[in-house]
């Protein structure tokens, strides 16, 4: 039975600039992570709409070093290409301003086994990777000596890196601000350059040009912008941009691209959950793609689309479990910049965090491991091994975090009567709230964050089953509202101070149902 509609986002979440490749049975997707440490995520499908995320793509400084990324650095656009029998992914690491190419190849238990970089000496972020016959093509967004922007391309020899040829520029957009994320695809007897314009807010828009010649020029489609939402105030899916064309088994075209899902309160906008992974049939059966007949929709009606419709399978999202079963961390958990090393354990189905002197505050990498927010209504859940905890000079507890000055945390200490205080900290833009709210006796069972669209509660399970705890408006960890408009909100736990240990039996991220 053919799926007749689906639901954007396909990933939920922060997971910005997407980009995917058909290797074999499965389609490979990477997402941009900026300061979250592993960087460039990547998963993978069969269907296009259920994905297994995999083991990150960059984990060793010497192929990305995040540990002086700033707040919406780190690693920028990916692009994902398959050339040759190796997987090829171009980003740039806006912390040390490097463009490079990082190298995959499959192994024996179907995993992706990833080389060193190869750094490519370009003026420029958003970078697209292009193969035709012995010739290696790399389109960016380039910096012009005016300070504005322009997409540029130069040719590389692929082994170095080295600039063989360029950079020239191939356009300057159709006059939105802020022209980006190139993509480069042949069809037929042109090449299409896909593009981003308009700034990643509320502007942003899918825009494509075309040329006989890879070098150009390029002409602009004549119903530019092809995929928009920025007159579109009623659609509940907004900024919609940064796309990637590509075919499916059957050569089907599909877009996939980026955008979000903000939540009208009391006439302002939230949104916590960051911009999200869509995809989008195309009809490209005239000279210029047709993206889901124009709109970006939340439901995506297949009707029209039997073709398409036969990669699809039913859609499942599904909750988040962690039990730490097999010692080894699920690939959906992030940290601050940089690996948490020997300050992170699993073992006997046990997770355990070691306090750090680093707070959420620092440029640095905090004793914080988090999950992306997927959802307005969610809650993020941890269970206690009690017997496991220590609490000496420090303190343990949940945080979330958007960005190094807009967090909030809930956590316990023990005080000078051997109990523990529970400690409210509140950091927003140079406003911060640090304050005991209340003192229990024992460890408490359990640490929530729950999440509304106007609210987070954070929350203690005593051991008599009482509920302590504070609530923080939404908004302040908000896209809008901070303009920290690349990342989205991370839930987590979070240990501070000297000596202190957080021992975590279940970890949980699920949907609150709306009935209840």
């Amino acid at each position: 039975m053919l799926v007749k509609q689906y639901n954007n986002p396909i990933i939920r979440g922060m997971r910005p600039d997407p980009s995917i490749v058909h290797v074999g049975k499965y389609y490979y997707m990477v997402n941009s992570t900026f300061e979250y440490y592993p960087g460039i995520t990547l998963a993978r499908s069969i269907d296009l709409l259920n994905w297994e995320t995999l083991p990150s793509v960059a984990t060793k400084h010497s192929q990305a070093d995040l540990t002086k990324s700033k707040s919406n650095e780190g690693i920028f656009a990916v692009c994902i290409r398959y050339h040759n029998d190796k997987f090829y992914v171009i980003t740039t690491n806006f912390a040390e301003f490097k463009t490079f190419i990082i190298t995959g190849s499959l192994t024996a238990d179907g995993n992706i086994s990833w080389d060193e970089r190869i750094n490519i000496n370009v003026n420029g972020i958003d970078p697209d990777i292009f193969f035709e016959g012995d010739h290696t093509y790399v389109q960016y967004t380039g910096y012009l000596e005016s300070g504005k922007k322009a997409l540029q391309q130069v040719e590389i020899e692929l082994d170095t890196g080295r600039i063989l040829d360029g950079p020239k520029v191939l356009t300057a957009g159709t006059g939105g601000r802020d022209v980006e994320g190139p993509h480069i695809i042949k069809k037929s007897d042109y090449y299409y350059l896909l593009a981003a314009e308009g700034g990643t807010g509320l502007g942003h828009m899918i825009t494509i040009f075309r040329s006989k010649s890879i070098w150009g020029p390029f002409e602009s489609c004549p119903t530019n912008p092809i995929f928009t939402n920025r007159d579109r105030a009623d659609e509940p899916l907004q900024n919609i941009g940064h796309g990637d064309l590509f075919q499916d088994e059957n050569k089907n075209w599909w877009l996939v691209c980026l955008g979000t899902r903000p939540i009208n309160i009391n006439f302002k906008t939230f949104t916590n959950t960051g911009r999200e992974t869509l995809l989008y049939p195309v009809d490209w059966n005239g000279d210029w793609p047709v993206v889901n007949k124009g709109v970006p929709t939340e439901t995506v009606d297949m009707s029209e689309f039997p073709e398409h419709a036969k990669t699809l399978q039913p859609q499942n999202l599904n909750d988040f479990t962690d039990s730490f079963k097999n010692g080894i961390l699920n690939p959906e958990w992030v940290s601050l910049r940089n690996s948490l090393n020997d300050r992170l354990t699993i073992e006997r189905d046990n997770l355990t965090l070691t306090s750090s002197d680093s707070t959420l505050s620092d440029i640095d990498t905090p004793s914080f491991l988090g999950l992306r927010q997927t959802e307005p209504d969610e809650t993020f859940e941890i269970e206690l091994n009690v017997d496991n905890c220590q609490l000496t000079d420090g303190q343990i507890g949940v945080a979330v975090t958007i960005d190094s000055t807009h967090f909030a945390s809930l956590t316990i200490k023990k005080n000078e009567n051997d109990h523990f205080d529970l400690v409210k900290t509140v950091h927003v833009f140079d406003l911060v709230v640090e304050e005991k709210i209340a003192e229990i006796n024992k460890l408490p069972k359990k640490f929530s964050i729950i999440n509304h669209p106007s609210n987070k509660e954070f929350l203690v399970q005593t051991i008599d089953n009482k509920n302590l705890g504070f609530k923080v408006a939404a908004m302040h960890f908000s896209n809008e509202a901070i303009s920290a408009l690349n990342t989205g909100d991370i839930l987590g736990i979070y240990a501070l101070g000297t000596d202190s240990k957080l021992s975590v039996n279940k970890a949980r991220r699920f949907p609150i149902n709306k009935e209840e």
